[in-house]
């Protein structure tokens, strides 16, 4: 518990910085002369915009989030009236690798997480997590990896602790929705993302502008080591307003897994499908911007005997700039459901479970957004008890 207190108080110091920063920068600008100018130097934490530059200059730079959710089941006895809260804080160094170290082509990360449940107790029933920041209190490093790009960009080689969802299964149109089926299949047994990346190694080879093979090994938490083969395809429609892609995911675990009868399995796989299409697009009159329509399709397959999900289907379709005054708004609609494996040992009482989203997001300004996202779920957790439940969360996004 010290340990996490002190790494805790260490990340806490780092954002009153970056405050500090945002909140300085106007009166830097407009304030006297650099006392250096006089003879004398100004402490650096007096000047931080000065000292974000020279670190800029050297090919690091700093990036935050913050994102607060809080949710409400409109139909549990569970903590009706106060609800769930949680937020989780984002502080991420990228490097590029020319400036920094010299070596064209070549960037670097560092990220830190923090993630605390402040109150309440979260609705359990759902299968597929309702908030796709859900887990438990935290303070860690979350990612730190170096990656190098050869022969003209063609391959690019990236090594450490990746999440592995920024590279495999991710669903580019679908960002904004909270639950966290949007953002990759949870037929995906293990797969090193939110909340726990791991080590891993991947390998991305484009040998032509619309083409790309993505291969991965990562470490698990307990279940041994992942393979992850996922080749993709881009195109246009139009005269290039219109991209779509499509990728093809394939996983293996190796390792000792428990099936759901008891016994161990040396293997289990499965696969995945993502595609993406943007499609019509409608200028508004008088306003800059333009309102877009993108539509995004999964799908994914897991063994039963030892996965709870063996099948997965989703979709939906997200509108930009729903109104000529809010062209930086954003509106979602979309489904998801699994089917849960009927082996005896899985304790699933009902086939499956069918969660419906919608979102609205508001953009204020820069760095400020509020997404009002509500969720439907039906036959949760895959249990005759769970009755049907609305989920309605407030999301509060804080970038700099």
């Amino acid at each position: 518990m010290g340990h996490a207190n002190l790494r805790a108080n260490i990340l806490l110091a780092i954002i009153f910085l970056a405050i500090s920063h945002l909140s300085s920068s106007q009166t830097i600008q407009s304030s006297s002369p650099d006392p250096s100018a006089n003879g004398t130097s100004a402490p650096l934490i007096s000047r931080p915009k000065a000292v974000l530059q020279g670190f800029n200059e050297h090919g690091i730079s700093f990036q935050g989030m913050a994102v607060y959710d809080w949710s409400m089941t409109l139909r549990s006895a569970q903590d009706t009236e106060a609800g769930f809260g949680r937020y989780s804080f984002d502080l991420s160094m990228p490097v590029d690798g020319q400036k920094a170290f010299g070596l064209e082509g070549s960037a670097g990360l560092v990220r830190l997480k923090h993630h605390m449940r402040q109150f309440g107790e979260t609705y359990d029933g759902a299968a597929q997590v309702f908030s796709n920041i859900d887990s438990s209190s935290r303070t860690m490093l979350y990612e730190i990896w170096f990656e190098q790009r050869l022969m003209s960009n063609k391959v690019r080689l990236k090594g450490g602790k990746i999440d592995a969802n920024t590279e495999f299964a991710a669903v580019q149109t679908a960002g904004d929705f909270l639950n966290s089926s949007m953002g990759y299949s949870p037929t995906i047994m293990a797969f090193p993302t939110y909340p726990e990346p791991k080590l891993g190694i991947t390998a991305f080879l484009q040998p032509t502008t619309n083409n790309r093979l993505s291969l991965g090994a990562f470490q698990t938490v307990g279940m041994g080591t992942m393979i992850i083969i996922e080749p993709a395809h881009n195109w246009n429609i139009g005269q290039g307003e219109r991209p779509g892609r499509m990728s093809l995911g394939y996983w293996r675990l190796n390792g000792q897994i428990t099936q759901f009868d008891g016994r161990c399995a040396s293997s289990t796989e499965g696969f995945y499908s993502v595609v993406e299409q943007s499609g019509w697009r409608h200028p508004w009159m008088g306003q800059q911007g333009q309102r877009k329509l993108a539509t995004f399709f999964q799908i994914g397959y897991a063994q039963g005997q030892v996965s709870p999900f063996t099948r997965h289907l989703g979709g939906g379709a997200v509108l930009q700039a729903p109104f000529g005054s809010r062209t930086q708004d954003s509106l979602g609609i979309a489904a998801t459901s699994v089917r849960f494996s009927s082996r005896p040992g899985a304790g699933f009482e009902l086939g499956g479970e069918l969660v419906l989203e919608g979102y609205y997001k508001a953009t204020i300004g820069k760095h400020l957004a509020l997404v009002q996202d509500f969720q439907f779920l039906h036959h949760p957790g895959g249990m005759r008890a769970n009755r049907d439940c609305p989920i309605l969360t407030p999301r509060l996004v804080i970038s700099f």
